[in-house]
């Protein structure tokens, strides 16, 4: 080891660690998101990412962040040297401001255990082990878009350490530029450490539904939930999922959260149920637990790899075709599934695109499409078939539908493609020019280059 490592080794709080040695871990939700690190830095303060990227920079070496570790692509991992944030997890909630700061590292789950103890909650994912600070700088969706908007319209502040070393806050009134980009441009601008973000009254539990129905129920199924989206209340969200049951066989499912009364919820619900699914649960939850509702999806073993599509045509023969799609590709890859998100999207639309850096300013419907998968063999075919499945979901959809990446989040198979930034421009739309700007002035030599790595401007 060279005096420069073991000077640096010994200066952070937190654990530096190379392959071999206890506590090296290069875990991550998708096994083939992940690279063989040189080094991993996990941070137990600022002051050691600070460190961490001196270091790296004085060394000549790659840097890339980890937050929650549930990214399918590689945008989170190098072969030189990982910021992993999994330690960094501190909840402080400002009661009388409504305000939580949450380190970048702090899970979803653990995010409303804290914040509910004040019947306040964050905008926060589906799912309970992501992490803050990627969910939200990626735009962030979920059950509660429809009553506040994405995560990343209720985003107040962030510190930040730079590609210099320093640190910084961004907010409306430090840093303005630097708090725009953020709003959608992920990890381009440096290493988010902590969050500031709007908390919101929040009742304790709420209605949640589960139903299943056998393929041929699929009619119904669209019809019913066309028929429920003309009625749709903020406080209501579905998720139309296909999937293989624990028998093996295809079936299709409504997954859905009405944050109100059992009352509300069932008068909501209730066509679903009359529909006659095979198999039904329903019943009022404490609202902590409705990010544990996909905890079964989180420990599902292999490799993963999502991409998103937008839509804004849902009917029979455009689901139809996808189910079929989907249930050969199954075959192949069985813990598979397509996961249509019916939030409500008025508020996502309603801000003007130029307002922050996230440009997904529309009411297009959300997709999932997730493959998940042991057999090696299928390694190879895999990002092919996914794509194949994108295409046929938004194939009657408009041409804007068609052409665009997915949602942002979900953009795992192009975030990396940076040899041009074809897709960064593509991503970040008619704000791509000024990205570039604040790019030049925060990060002109490229440090943090990983996900839709943004150019700075000439």
């Amino acid at each position: 080891m060279s005096s420069s490592f073991i000077a640096f080794k010994e200066s952070v709080k937190g654990t530096v660690r190379q392959p071999g040695e206890e506590g090296y871990n290069l875990s991550k939700w998708a096994p083939n998101g992940t690279k063989p690190s040189k080094i991993i830095v996990t941070p137990a303060e600022t002051e050691d990412i600070v460190k961490a990227i001196k270091y790296a920079r004085s060394e000549g070496l790659d840097i890339a962040i980890r937050g929650g570790g549930h990214s399918t692509s590689t945008a989170s991992a190098t072969d030189d040297l990982l910021i992993d944030m999994r330690n960094m997890t501190r909840v402080r909630v400002d009661e009388a401001s409504k305000i939580a700061y949450i380190q970048a590292g702090a899970r979803v789950h653990d995010i409303e255990v804290e914040t509910m103890k004040y019947g306040l909650a964050a905008v926060v994912g589906l799912c309970s082990q992501v992490s803050i600070a990627g969910y939200t700088l990626g735009g962030g969706l979920g059950y509660s878009t429809g009553s506040h908007g994405p995560a990343v319209d209720n985003l107040v502040s962030a510190t930040v350490v730079l590609a210099s070393g320093d640190i910084v806050k961004a907010s409306d009134s430090e840093n303005p530029d630097l708090f725009w980009a953020l709003r959608g441009g992920g990890s381009n601008f440096g290493v988010v450490a902590e969050v500031g973000v709007k908390l919101h009254s929040q009742r304790a539990d709420a209605y949640s539904i589960s139903y299943v129905y056998l393929p041929a129920q699929l009619p119904q199924v669209v019809e019913a939930i066309n028929a429920w989206r003309k009625e749709q209340k903020d406080h209501e969200a579905i998720l139309f999922v296909m999937a293989l049951g624990p028998d093996g066989n295809p079936y299709v499912m409504i997954n859905g959260i009405s944050n109100s009364t059992k009352e509300d919820g069932e008068a909501a619900y209730n066509r679903f149920l009359e529909l006659g699914p095979v198999r039904v649960t329903n019943a009022q939850i404490p609202y902590v637990e409705v990010s544990n509702l996909s905890n079964a999806f989180n420990e599902i073993p292999g490799n993963k790899m999502i991409v998103g599509a937008h839509i804004d045509v849902f009917d029979l023969p455009q689901i139809q075709q996808s189910f079929d799609t989907w249930n050969e590709i199954v075959k192949k890859a069985p813990s598979s599934a397509l996961m249509y998100e019916f939030y409500g999207y008025k508020k996502v639309a309603n801000v003007p695109i130029e307002q922050t850096a996230f440009a997904q300013r529309h009411e297009m419907m959300t997709v999932l499409c997730a493959f998940a998968w042991t057999d090696e063999s299928f390694t190879f075919k895999a990002r092919d078939e996914l794509l194949r499945l994108k295409s046929v979901v938004s194939g009657s959809s408009s041409k804007e539908a068609q052409e665009s990446l997915g949602y942002l989040n979900y953009a795992d198979p192009f975030s990396t493609l940076n040899e041009t930034d074809e897709y960064a421009k593509r991503i970040f739309g008619p704000n791509y020019p000024r990205l570039q700007e604040i790019k030049k002035k925060y990060d002109p030599e490229l440090v943090f280059n990983k996900w839709f790595a943004i150019r700075p401007v000439n």
